[in-house]
Formats: C-alpha cells, structure tokens, sequence
C-alpha cells in the first residue's frame, strides 16, 4: 500500500465515521417552526458537508419550495411535525442526484398512505380520518391477498399471523430505511476500499511521478462509473412507478 492510498483510505474513514445517524429518538418530539427546523438539519446533517461551517443543507427556500411543488406535506400552522423532519431527512439523501419531479415521484405515495398528517391542510378532520380508514383497509385488502397467493404457492404449514396492525406509518418507514443504511455502511466503504486498491495497480508503466494525479484519476472515473449506473437504475425505478408499475 502507497502512501496515496493510505491517506484516501483515512479520509474514507473520517467519511463513514461522521456519517449522520439520525434516529427517530434524535427528533424532536413536539413540533417546530421553520427557523427550529433548519437549525436541527444544519447541526445534524453536519457530518455530509465538505464546508460544514458554510454550507446550508436544507434552507428555509428550499423547504418552501418542496412544499410548493408537493414533494412535502404543508406545515400545520406553520410548524412541523416529526413526520415532516423524517420526509425532509428522506429528500435531502435524494436532492443531489434527482430532480424534484423524480422526488415527487417516488415520495408522493409514501405521503399518500402513510402519513398522518394532512397532504391538504384544507381538508377537514373527519375527511382525513375517512381517508385514512380507507387507506387502511386497502393496506388490510392487500395483505389478505398476499396471505392467499402464498398459501397457494407453498404447500408448508402456515405460521402462526403476524401480531402487527398493518397500520404502517412514516414512522416505521424511516425506521426501517435507516437501520438497514446503516447495516449497510460496512459494505459500502468496503467497496470503495476495493476500488482504491484497483487505483492502486492502475498506470504502473508510467513515470513514478505521474502515476500519484493518474492514479486518482483513475479512481474517480471508477467511482463516477458506479454512480452513473445506480442513477440510470433510479431513474428506471422511477419511470415503472410513474407509470403505475413495479419491476
């Protein structure tokens, strides 16, 4: 191992050490306005900055503007509740790379079905309550159609049911989303590592000077490449559900 190498396997470790582990317990449990909002993203999210100092993760305009474009559920009397801080955390791993048609896209059915609070603040409580039985008994529909597609697939004993309520909220959405990034960190950084060590064989015929900025290079284009395919895959996934599929 060269010392180029050691050096972007300690920036890689600073990487995944500061990684932001937002759990739902870190979320303020009452609601906040804007300015209580931004502050917790911006000392939260720190851990993603290249300028921690400078940067600004999710601004005021930004929040605004998502939800003006319907990618997040309106504020109720200007504050916003845990289900929006899980949503916006969502959005903000999403923003670099989709745009907020795509966002929308993928965040709306989510919002739909799963939130408690009201996509349309207008509407009154016994049209939301209405709406959410609703959304419930289709989630129930579902699962019984599931439970009689498996007993006719498989010829085994059926298990004891399930003790769940079927009522899944965002609460138990973002849970699960995270706890499995986080089982995941691990294996990503060890991917990365097998790319530095591909850079490392990378250019060995050309002059010892040269090899440190082609070495590096080398591995940005790897890098880039496995970006590039896991967008174009995004992306597919997200024209499917736009259309109303599922791969």
């Amino acid at each position: 191992m060269n010392q180029h190498s050691e050096e972007m396997r300690r920036e890689l470790d600073k990487i995944f050490d500061s990684f932001p582990h937002i759990h739902t317990t870190d979320i303020p449990g009452i609601d906040l306005y804007m300015d209580q909002v931004t502050t917790f993203l911006q000392e939260n999210l720190r851990g993603l900055s290249r300028d921690p100092e400078d940067d600004k993760f999710l601004t005021k305009t930004m929040i605004n503007n998502y939800v003006k474009n319907k990618v997040l559920i309106p504020p109720v009397k200007k504050k916003y509740s845990r289900e929006h801080m899980m949503l916006l955390i969502m959005i903000y791993y999403m923003k670099s790379f989709l745009s907020i048609g795509d966002i929308r896209t993928i965040i709306t059915p989510i919002m739909e079905r799963y939130a408690d609070i009201p996509l349309d603040p207008k509407k009154d409580a016994a049209e939301r309550k209405r709406e959410q039985a609703e959304r419930r008994r289709e989630q129930e529909k579902g699962k019984d159609a599931d439970r009689k597609k498996k007993a006719q697939i498989t010829e085994k004993e059926p298990s004891a049911e399930s003790s769940e309520s079927g009522d899944l909220r965002i609460y138990d959405i973002y849970e699960e989303i995270f706890n499995e990034i986080e089982k995941q960190l691990p294996e990503i950084q060890a991917d990365i590592e097998r790319s530095i060590d591909f850079s490392e064989d990378a250019f060995m015929d050309a002059p010892e000077e040269d090899r440190p900025v082609l070495q590096r290079f080398a591995l940005i284009c790897r890098l880039s490449a496995e970006v590039y395919m896991r967008k174009l895959f995004i992306e597919k996934l997200l024209d499917e559900l736009s259309r109303g599929r599922f791969l």
